[in-house]
């Protein structure tokens, strides 16, 4: 029986090592790795129950050498399907540490996870609490000025889209939720002598001027720039706008020190083609709007400091090409004329800024701003704004002058300020007065405190 015995050792010994060999390739992926195969005397069959023994056959197994169990399974055929292992699977704690985990996560979670993980959320208002006089009648009142949510996604250097919802409180009180951007942006992140980073917005997009002043001049807080302010033009329309940095970027110790945005050695560009409606008015005819901006530095890297802009603006008003009254009647030529010239000279510094507007110009952005039969008005004024920078106690103080006419009648507005900034830069309270002086007409004057909420 010793013959039978032998076979049986060989096919246990057989099966034992084909089923581990099958758990290391579905556990691992490969045949496991390791140390040598133990010594064969370690392999030795089980015991045949006493029940099942053949006489004189476990005296013979019993004397059979452990050379002829190591010899039996180095003869044995290896299976076709799958190659033997040289080790057993890892069985003490330390080398079960040592093992590739096995994934948890389904495939392609870890890539969605990396997504997110290049998407960036941003909040910013403004509150602001005062008193003043309006028309001749004095009011007190807390209002929510703006609010704003910022979604970007930058999943590669070259893909930059973006979108803003913007809060505002009507005329009537109602709170309104609308976009103030939605777009696709496609930048080249290159880095040259003659340009850098040069992008297409397309979409909801920004115009070429206001995100540019609005980082020279930053107490948009406290209210609308000087051109926005007297109704030519407001910062985001619907097309699309390219922009760029004229040669490489300024040094890192000027952009830590003094101002990041818009930092080519000697200036940048934009321009784009626009609706013209702006981005809270629908579209009322087929007129289209160009616009651009040259910011030049002069000396380049020498005073980057110093900049010259000039903005143009090309294009009708927003108004169907006939205007009439709800009865139908009373029609005039719609589609004013659009024109706008401006120049800006601008000096940034460590511990002070300071601006000097001019422009010139005829009708505006929503056609309002016209004579008895529908002609444009013409526009003109200018304005200055400075900011002196107190880092050592965190604040500055601001000061401001616009003048504007139409058609010759004009408004000059006062603001000054004091500001104090905490928690970095975003978060800002500011104390101002502001008095705007019409010809014509009774003053009007409004001292608030407001308080910027920048998140992150």
């Amino acid at each position: 029986m010793a013959p039978v015995v032998d076979k049986l050792e060989r096919v246990i010994l057989g099966a034992a090592v084909l089923a581990v060999a099958l758990f290391a390739h579905r556990a691992y992926g490969q045949p496991a790795q390791g140390p040598a195969a133990p010594p064969a005397e370690a392999a030795e069959p089980s015991p045949v129950p006493p029940d099942r023994a053949v006489p004189g056959a476990a005296s013979e197994a019993s004397a059979a050498p452990a050379e002829r169990v190591a010899e039996s399974a180095a003869t044995s055929p290896a299976p076709a399907t799958a190659a033997l292992p040289t080790a057993l699977p890892p069985h003490s704690a330390k080398e079960a540490e040592a093992a590739p985990a096995t994934p948890l996560l389904p495939p392609g979670t870890h890539k969605a996870i990396d997504s997110w993980s290049k998407v960036s959320i941003g909040a910013l208002w403004y509150l602001s609490g005062g008193l003043g006089e309006s028309n001749g009648a004095g009011f007190g009142r807390a209002r929510i000025t703006r609010g704003y949510l910022t979604l970007k996604w930058k999943p590669v250097p070259w893909f930059q889209p973006r979108v803003t919802l913007d809060t505002h409180q009507d005329e009537g009180g109602d709170w309104k939720l609308r976009l103030k951007y939605m777009y696709a942006k496609f930048v080249a992140p290159v880095e040259t002598a003659l340009m850098s980073e040069p992008s297409v917005e397309f979409g909801l997009v920004h115009g070429p001027w206001f995100d540019y002043e609005e980082h020279i001049n930053r107490y948009r807080m406290q209210g609308t720039m000087f051109i926005e302010r007297n109704g030519v033009l407001n910062s985001a329309d619907a097309g699309v706008s390219v922009a760029m940095l004229l040669g490489k970027k300024l040094s890192k110790a000027y952009q830590q020190s003094v101002s990041k945005e818009y930092p080519g050695e000697f200036g940048s560009i934009a321009f784009g083609v626009y609706n013209g409606g702006g981005y809270h008015a629908a579209e009322n005819n087929k007129n289209k709007v160009f616009e651009s901006r040259a910011s030049i530095r002069p000396l380049g890297p020498i005073l980057p400091n110093l900049q010259l802009s000039y903005l143009l603006v090309y294009g009708k008003g927003n108004t169907p090409p006939q205007v009439c009254d709800e009865n139908g009647a009373n029609c005039y030529p719609g589609e004013p004329a659009w024109r706008l010239h401006a120049g800006m000279a601008s000096f940034e510094h460590e511990y002070f800024v300071a601006t000097a507007q001019i422009a010139k110009g005829r009708g505006n952005q929503s056609g309002s701003k016209i004579d008895a039969g529908g002609a444009a008005l013409t526009s003109e004024g200018y304005s200055g704004f400075a900011e002196i920078k107190l880092p050592w106690i965190d604040s500055s103080l601001v000061g401001r002058y616009d003048r504007w006419a139409w058609a010759g009648k004009g408004t000059d507005r006062v603001i000054a300020g004091f500001a104090y900034r905490f928690l970095g830069e975003g978060n800002v309270v500011l104390l101002d007065y502001d008095r705007a002086m019409p010809e014509g007409a009774s003053d009007s004057w409004e001292a608030k405190l407001t308080v910027q909420v920048k998140v992150p």
